[in-house]
């Protein structure tokens, strides 16, 4: 009886459903895209995807308590041009972490703070375009190329077989899920998430969970920029642009809902992972980057109308 109710469970959640989705969607890939088998390809999807992973691991945070941050993105090209800037100055390589994670410390802290006055979608776009002003600036115009070979490891290398990247994503994405899953913290971020007005009265800590949040979002945001840098072994303005619409699509395919209460980081791999080898399957097929962001968008508004859906008729059972 206990492994049929545990089964009828993983059944009726959203990751059971993502997870075969994205079974189904590999077996597509290697048929659409030959290509798609290659051990190169292969890498460079885990590749991409660890790095959309440290971004959307910290956004499910967020999403979990009700609130958006539309400033990843940004967050993550301007902590990387700065980093870019401090190793062109010969800053060493673990100082010039240590300065890009206290920078996204602060801008998290500031979102959360603003997130407590304003609606978080209004108060991280507002933040969205100071960070991709300030990038401007920093950058004044110009790309840097040739960054350290140390530094560069870090984003093509390998541990044995593994790419740094991956090992990377997956310390980020545990450290994530104890917090979430195993800490008083999480129960309160699920707490707040599931009915704010009910945590409010229940002793429930909400400017500092809201905040909290906010700043774990943003630090992973940071190194996320650090390690495209990395990748990229170049930096320039808008190299985070991309990543924002991304990162929504990957926590929201992974079954988190955007209004609050409900998902996790185990289903935001899954979601990274489907959402890189939409991607990577476009590119394959020669597909415009502007047809790739139509697709995510209605990605979006398709698991958003099913996940208000949801909820709504979870409402209507409980009545």
């Amino acid at each position: 009886m206990k492994a049929k109710r545990l089964f009828e469970d993983i059944k009726s959640s959203k990751v059971f459903y993502s997870l075969v989705g994205l079974i189904v969607l590999i077996i597509l890939s290697a048929i659409i895209a030959p290509n798609f088998r290659t051990v190169d390809n292969l890498i460079t999807i885990f590749r991409q995807a660890s790095v959309l992973l440290v971004l959307s691991a910290g956004l499910t945070a967020v999403l979990l308590t009700g609130g958006m941050d539309l400033s990843v993105g940004a967050t993550a090209g301007f902590v990387g041009c700065i980093c870019a800037q401090l190793l062109k100055a010969d800053v060493p390589i673990l100082a010039a972490f240590g300065i890009g994670i206290l920078i996204s410390m602060i801008v998290g802290i500031i979102n959360g703070l603003l997130a407590g006055i304003l609606p978080s979608f209004i108060a991280t776009y507002g933040t969205n375009w100071v960070l991709g002003g300030l990038a401007i600036i920093v950058m004044q115009g110009a790309v840097i190329y040739d960054l350290p070979k140390n530094f560069t490891r870090i984003g093509v290398g390998y541990t044995g077989t593994v790419p740094n990247l991956v090992i990377i994503a997956l310390i980020v994405v545990v450290i994530i899920y104890v917090l979430l899953q195993r800490t008083t913290f999480g129960r309160q971020v699920y707490a707040y998430g599931s009915n704010p007005l009910a945590a409010k009265y229940s002793a429930v800590p909400v400017k500092k969970i809201v905040i909290s949040s906010f700043t774990m979002c943003s630090m992973c945001a940071g190194l996320a920029g650090m390690l495209i840098t990395a990748r990229l072994n170049a930096a320039d303005a808008a190299m985070g642009d991309s990543y924002g619409l991304q990162t929504v699509a990957a926590v929201v395919i992974g079954g988190t809902s955007m209004l609050g209460g409900e998902g996790g980081v185990v289903g935001t791999v899954i979601g990274s992972l489907i959402l890189t080898i939409i991607v990577n399957v476009m590119n394959l097929k020669g597909i415009s980057s502007f047809a790739q962001g139509l697709v995510v968008g209605i990605v979006i508004i398709a698991m958003v109308l099913f996940d208000t859906y949801s909820k709504r008729r979870q409402e209507r059972s409980a009545i």
